[in-house]
């Protein structure tokens, strides 16, 4: 799925509802968890807080948070409520590889990427972005590490806002960029190839 603001998250996880459960990876710069105050619960900072506890989502690891605009008390909620929250410091000690395996192998697995993830000169059609962030190289290995370790089945990209983008729509081309390399390592995994080859023999 292809955002859209983060708000667009909530709504397609919570989709999953119906079918087995899943762990959620979630790539950004900020935390996405605020606090329901105000008559606020659906906006583009609370879309973690709601996922969290549904009861189909097995766990939630939070990877990149680097923003000052990410409050501690929201952070330390997310923490307090048995989410993995990984810093930009974090993500530098444990690699690719390390993200992959905060869920259990062959798990079954969401990915949210914020395009605020990576570093804030990449990104300038992203009202969001900040500084510190990951390079394009390091979210692709990432998603690949994720990609040959998990069972992706579900993913989404948001917060890309063409009309603040430079005239060579550069974040437009990088996101685009990610979900190409990303779908493409999801389809080439062993376990995709016999799902394939599985539907094709159904169909004679």
């Amino acid at each position: 799925m292809l955002g859209g603001d983060h708000s667009v998250t909530y709504p397609v996880v919570r989709g999953y509802e119906d079918e087995a459960p899943l762990h959620v990876i979630h790539f950004d710069a900020h935390i996405d968890y605020a606090p329901f105050i105000h008559d606020l619960r659906f906006t583009n900072v609370h879309p973690f807080r709601n996922i969290a506890p549904l009861p189909h989502v097995l766990s939630l690891a939070q990877v990149g948070i680097r923003s000052l605009r990410s409050a501690e008390a929201e952070i330390r909620d997310s923490i307090d409520d048995g989410n993995r929250v990984m810093t930009m410091g974090e993500f530098h000690r444990v690699g690719p590889k390390g993200v992959a395996e905060t869920v259990p192998p062959d798990a079954r697995t969401y990915v949210s990427i914020d395009i605020d993830v990576l570093d804030l000169p990449l990104i300038p059609g992203c009202v969001s972005a900040e500084p510190n962030g990951m390079s394009y190289a390091e979210l692709r290995d990432t998603l690949a590490a994720i990609a040959e370790h998990c069972n992706v089945v579900g993913l989404d990209l948001v917060e890309v806002n063409p009309t603040l983008d430079v005239g060579t729509g550069v974040t437009s081309y990088l996101a685009a960029h990610t979900v190409l390399e990303f779908l493409g390592n999801i389809c080439r995994q062993p376990r995709w190839v016999r799902h394939r080859e599985a539907r094709a023999a159904a169909r004679g």
